[in-house]
């Protein structure tokens, strides 16, 4: 459980004791309840990323040849940058 031992959850839970009291199951309540709307959240993100990768079949391509795919479409590179030429009528430095 990310990667505490039980004597790391031990001291954790006695520091919660001493700080909360008789609180303690309304604040684990209130943590529980919070940390299940993020799981909610990032569901939601996730199935959305899902779904618009779905449409843009640009996007699948993409990660899938990010995570190791097929090399099934042409590479794109940034344009080349040509510095702007000297006029003539520029004097000598």
């Amino acid at each position: 459980m990310f990667g505490l031992g039980p004597m790391e959850i031990v001291v954790i839970g006695a520091i919660a004791v001493m700080l909360y009291g008789k609180r303690l199951p309304e604040v684990g309540r209130s943590v529980g309840q919070t940390i299940g709307e993020l799981r909610k959240q990032m569901a939601a993100l996730s199935r959305e990323m899902d779904l618009a990768a779905h449409v843009d079949g640009t996007a699948s391509r993409t990660v899938s040849r990010r995570i190791g795919g097929g090399d099934d479409g042409p590479q794109v590179s940034s344009p080349r940058f040509d510095p702007p030429a000297p006029a003539d009528d520029t004097p000598p430095v």
